[in-house]
């Protein structure tokens, strides 16, 4: 079944186009298309997707949208005014013409995680679409509406942001029966200024609630108030709130660590509790199985199979993820939660390690990146992660990233100095020369700080010995 069909794509752009076309999939990108894809000639930057338009063709795009004609372009085009303006059409038609249940997810962290658990648990009750990696801003939310199949039962979909203003507009297009904020951290606080300021931002979401809308919430005794009153305003059927407290609707009343599972016991009302192993490590994470829980009450699905769904979720690369590293006759265990960083998250990557138990002499290890946009709360929160390290017992840190890194590193005692630079890549030789047989490594940081590449190349040198 094709996405798109001619007459779809004459109403939207209202362009005559030939009797055969039929669109398989939608791309801004030419290196990862696939024959049959609408390609949009995007504009970002510096780059210009017009200077990819004749290799999509190359590679059988079944048609290109673009805002000039390209000479020598051997499949149809699609003129208009702007070509982020035509994918914004599409993904609204794609929403309208969906007969769904939509989910869109926001929050300071935890968005693309929620949402990969969320697949995975409601993929058990019919066809699910989700967006691709963390497809979350304004090119990201319309190409995912836009690429949302016709038979899908459900769509999720991550709305981001990392200054005022820009969530309103994603959530009214996405229009979700359930809105979802994963948690409220600082994460991008040096454009947003406070927590406060994040927490309303993130509660913009609920501008778009569908009509009988759901809403789901975090239990946060800091907002969990402003952020129901604000709810409450779009009229919604439910909120539900998940967390850790008494009040929380969907409660965390146990967490045990065993190995490298952990044991969850929910409470899901009065009387309901369940119990389940659960393999994504950290108490953090144990709130996506909170959220999909509350998902399932509020799709009235059965929580049984949620609950079965949730034991079988492993866990996903570069967020949390435990691997087995083999280093000649060192044999270590890498806690790889490299995927974005900030003080929240740092912070709750680090007490993961702390409940992890090395083996035979080994030690705990952090590998941590520079938490980036935190303007001037930089050096504090840099400073605070460094002492929840000491104080959580990791025997070594290492640092890479600029000023602010060096000198919260410059507080760490002599015996727990493992190394500074100012990039990740030169962390790496350090780091292969200094880890030890038994110790289990967390490497951490924000994307920009490239930290994951430390991660990659131990990976990668275990992959070359198995």
């Amino acid at each position: 079944m094709s996405l798109w069909s001619r007459k779809e794509l004459q109403e939207i752009f209202m362009r005559p186009l030939p009797e055969d076309l039929a669109v398989g999939g939608v791309s801004i990108d030419s290196r990862t298309l696939s024959a049959g894809d609408l390609f949009f000639a995007l504009k970002a930057g510096q780059a210009d997707g017009h200077d990819y338009v004749l290799d999509a063709a190359s590679r059988g795009a079944s048609a290109v949208v673009v805002s000039r004609e390209i000479a020598g372009c051997s499949c149809p085009q699609i003129l208009v005014d702007d070509t982020l303006k035509g994918l914004n059409e599409l993904g609204r038609y794609g929403r309208l013409r969906s007969k769904a249940k939509i989910i869109a997810i926001t929050g300071s962290v935890g968005k693309t995680t929620t949402k990969e658990v969320l697949l995975q648990t409601l993929s058990v009750f019919g066809a699910t679409s989700a967006s691709v990696a963390s497809y979350n801003n304004h090119w990201g939310v319309p190409l995912s509406l836009a690429r949302l199949p016709k038979d899908a039962k459900f769509g999720i979909f991550e709305i981001g942001m990392n200054h005022p203003g820009e969530i309103t507009p994603l959530a009214q297009m996405v229009s979700p029966h359930v809105a979802i904020i994963t948690a409220i951290a600082p994460a991008h606080i040096g454009q947003m200024g406070s927590l406060e300021t994040i927490a309303k931002e993130k509660a913009c979401i609920f501008d778009g609630l569908a009509e009988e809308g759901v809403v789901i919430i975090p239990d946060s005794p800091d907002f969990a108030s402003m952020l129901r009153q604000r709810a409450m305003a779009r009229h919604p059927e439910r909120v539900y709130t998940f967390g850790h407290q008494d009040s929380s609707d969907v409660k965390l009343q146990d967490y045990a660590l065993m190995g490298e599972v952990a044991k969850l016991t929910v409470g899901l009302g009065q009387k309901d509790r369940v119990s389940f192993d659960f393999a994504l490590l950290g108490q953090h994470l144990a709130n996506t199985a909170l959220i999909a829980l509350a998902v399932s009450k509020a799709l009235r699905l059965d929580s049984a199979k949620t609950i079965a769904k949730l034991s079988e979720i492993k866990p996903v690369d570069g967020r949390g993820r435990i691997h087995k590293i083999n280093l000649g006759d060192r044999h270590l265990r890498l806690l790889d939660d490299s995927y974005n960083a900030n003080l929240s998250s740092a912070l709750a990557a680090v007490k993961t390690l702390s409940t992890l138990s090395p083996d035979h002499e080994g030690r705990r290890v952090a590998i941590l990146g520079e938490m980036l946009e935190l303007g001037s709360f930089a050096l504090d929160h840099h400073a605070q992660l460094i002492q929840s390290c000491l104080a959580m017992n990791v025997d070594k840190i290492y640092v890479c990233g600029g000023s602010v890194v060096e000198q919260a590193f410059a507080g760490v005692p002599e015996v727990n100095r493992g190394g500074y630079s100012k990039s990740a890549q030169e962390l790496i030789p350090v780091v292969l020369r200094d880890v030890c047989d038994g110790d289990i490594v967390l490497v951490k940081g924000s994307k920009g700080s490239r930290v994951s590449c430390v991660a990659e190349f131990m990976l990668r040198q275990n992959q070359k010995r198995d």
